[in-house]
């Protein structure tokens, strides 16, 4: 079960992802700066929903991301 996330200041862009394990899905939106790297997203998530880091693997497009590239 996905835990309900905080909400953050609605001047912070979006960004609507889905979390899914073997068992579950759900989207989520998080609230982002844009020079955020995709290993601090990782870490947000973690915070947030309890997702290990090292679990994490971050698709944008069709592309797998690397810890150190941005969203910008």
């Amino acid at each position: 079960q996905i835990p309900h996330f905080p909400h953050f200041p609605h001047s912070l862009p979006s960004l609507s992802v889905v979390v899914e394990d073997a068992a579950a899905s759900a989207a989520v939106t998080l609230r982002v700066q844009p020079h955020i790297t995709i290993a601090t997203l990782k870490e947000q998530v973690f915070r947030e929903l309890g997702f290990p880091a090292p679990a994490q693997r971050w698709i944008i497009g069709q592309s797998l991301c690397r810890d150190g590239r941005s969203l910008r």
